[in-house]
C-alpha cells in the first residue's frame, strides 16, 4: 500500500548508485518513491537526492513531475509497446497480452496508485492519456497491420476501438480486479475466443441489385 510521509531531500537517502546516474537509474528511483509515498508525496528534491543527482539535471530534460513520472511509465512499459513479430496473429496476440500480464502483476500497486492520483492532477492525466496510452495502441495497431498484410484480417480491422479497448482491459480486470492469474490458458482464450472474433468480424454487405 502507498503511503507515509512526504520525503524530502535529505529523508531515507540510500547509497549512490554509481558516478553516473543513467535515465535508467533515475526512472527506478521514480517508480521506487511512487510505490513508497504515492505521486502526491513525491517530490523533485526527493527525486534528486535520492538518484545523486542535482535537481537542474532533471529540469533540464523534464518540465516538471508529471513529465518525469511519465517519462518512467514509458521506459518500465516498453516491453509491451514493442510485441515481437512471431509470424501469425495469433501469436502476435498472445505475446502482447503476455507482455500486459507481466506490467500488471509487476505494477498492480503503481498503476493503481496512478490512476486515483489522475483524477485530481489534471496535467498527469493529460500526459498519461496523450503519451502512455497511445504507445500502447501503436503496438497493437502494428500487430493488425501485419495480420492484414498476411491475410489473416480484413484491412479494415485495424480501425475497431473494440479490439484495442479489449485486449489490456480484460488482461488488467483478471489481475487486478479479480486477484486471478491470467496465465496461458486464460490468455489463449481470450486471444481465440475473443479478439480473433472480433478482429474477423465483417458487416452484413447489402445485396447488389
Amino acid at each position: 500500500m502507498l503511503g507515509g510521509q512526504q520525503v524530502g531531500a535529505g529523508a531515507g537517502v540510500p547509497a549512490a548508485r554509481g558516478p553516473r546516474c543513467t535515465d535508467s537509474d533515475l526512472f527506478a528511483v521514480v517508480t521506487d518513491l511512487l510505490r513508497e509515498v504515492g505521486y502526491d508525496r513525491m517530490t523533485i528534491d526527493a527525486v534528486a537526492a535520492r538518484a545523486h543527482v542535482s535537481k537542474a539535471t532533471i529540469y533540464r530534460r523534464w518540465d516538471g513531475k508529471a513529465e518525469l513520472v511519465v517519462a518512467a511509465l514509458g521506459d518500465r512499459h516498453v516491453g509491451v509497446h514493442n510485441p515481437p513479430d512471431t509470424g501469425s496473429l495469433r501469436g502476435d496476440l498472445i505475446e502482447l497480452l503476455r507482455a500486459t500480464a507481466a506490467i500488471c502483476v509487476a505494477d498492480c500497486d503503481l498503476m493503481q496508485a496512478l490512476t486515483f492520483a489522475m483524477r485530481t492532477n489534471p496535467e498527469l492525466e493529460r500526459l498519461v492519456r496523450r503519451q502512455v496510452l497511445p504507445a500502447g495502441r501503436v503496438a497493437s495497431t502494428a500487430i493488425l497491420v501485419r495480420a492484414a498484410a498476411r491475410g489473416e484480417i480484413p484491412p479494415e480491422a485495424g480501425e475497431r476501438e473494440l479490439f484495442h479497448d479489449l485486449a489490456p482491459a480484460l488482461t488488467m480486470s483478471r489481475i487486478v480486479a479479480h486477484g486471478l492469474p491470467a496465465d496461458d490458458a486464460f490468455l489463449t482464450q481470450v486471444v481465440d475466443q475473443v479478439l480473433i472474433p472480433v478482429l474477423r468480424y465483417q458487416h452484413d454487405r447489402p445485396s447488389q441489385a
